[in-house]
């Protein structure tokens, strides 16, 4: 059971952060919606105590309907998302408790199973999306994985190689308690490469608009690379001149997608390194071989 609890960490770790996103996203959202229910609530007794016309409070009326539709619309949808997510860790407990009851056939076959995981994690960290989403469904532990994770994330490394920081400044939204807890500093790389790009575009002004609106609440520790982007706008974007050379290239890119994907990994909670090459490397460890042998065998006429 070690070697279970060794490898499966972020077999239940993973869904466990999910649904435990959902519901505090889900909490923002039916407060949101309630705080608008009680403000108009508020203002209908407010016009009644005026003694307004019907058709005033008629609209105000129609107005809690609606606002009320649309509280009870987000809480099902709330409700339904919680659900699903709580049901694949359900899924994911079963599977790892079904280890201890295994005979030695069934536990080569749960074994396996575990493998084929590996793998679909492994080429999903490539990049390999549909290997991965044709090994998962052949072996049907679509469930068991995290594929819906690795796609969305895809998308957004798309976008960045694409050039465009919308998405990923979305996801940055989404997300912004967790990475302020963590002090993650990839918004305002995203910001700051904007920025770069309106300078190559030679949009200067738009430039300094958007150093004032998001450079200028940053802390002292900001302010050296901050002087620095600013500097940038005396330079065309084909400058020799290091270092304002390396701030337009197009290696910045690359490395926001680096950023990303480490920022992705640590609020999903997966871990740096890939489970299946450390389950490699630790069996080659134990192979004892500290060089490789060259096995001839003799032809034996039968």
């Amino acid at each position: 059971m070690a070697d279970v609890q060794v490898l499966e960490h972020s077999t239940l770790k993973v869904p466990y952060e999910s649904l435990n996103r959902k519901f505090r996203n889900a909490q923002k959202n039916i407060d949101k919606e309630i705080s608008h229910v009680n403000s108009t609530a508020h203002l209908i007794q407010t016009t009644l105590d005026e003694n307004a016309s019907v058709y005033t409070v008629s609209q105000l009326l129609s107005s809690m309907v609606a606002k009320l539709k649309v509280l009870k619309r987000k809480a099902s949808e709330s409700i339904e998302e919680e659900a699903e997510a709580a049901k694949v860790c359900k899924r994911r407990l079963s599977h790892l408790q079904e280890y201890e009851s295994l005979s030695f056939a069934d536990e080569h076959l749960w074994k396996k199973k575990r493998l084929d995981r590996m793998l679909v994690e492994y080429c999903l960290r490539l990049g390999y999306y549909d290997t991965a989403n044709l090994l998962s469904t052949h072996s049907a532990i679509k469930d068991l994985t995290n594929v819906e994770i690795f796609l969305h994330s895809k998308a957004i490394e798309d976008s960045l190689l694409n050039h465009h920081t919308e998405l990923c400044l979305v996801w940055c939204h989404e997300n912004k308690t967790k990475l302020r807890k963590s002090h993650s500093c990839l918004e305002i790389k995203l910001r700051q490469q904007d920025f770069v790009e309106c300078v190559r575009k030679n949009m200067r002004l738009e430039a300094v608009k958007m150093a004032k609106t998001y450079f200028s609440k940053l802390g002292a520790e900001h302010m050296p690379r901050v002087r620095m982007l600013m500097a940038l706008l005396a330079f065309p974007s084909d400058t020799k001149v290091s270092p304002y050379m390396e701030l337009f290239a197009e290696e910045r890119w690359t490395d926001l997608i680096d950023d990303f994907r480490k920022e992705n990994f640590n609020l999903h909670q997966l871990t740096g390194n890939c489970a299946f090459l450390i389950t490699l490397q630790c069996g080659l460890s134990a192979l004892k071989t500290p060089y490789p042998f060259d096995f001839t065998y003799d032809k034996v006429s039968l």
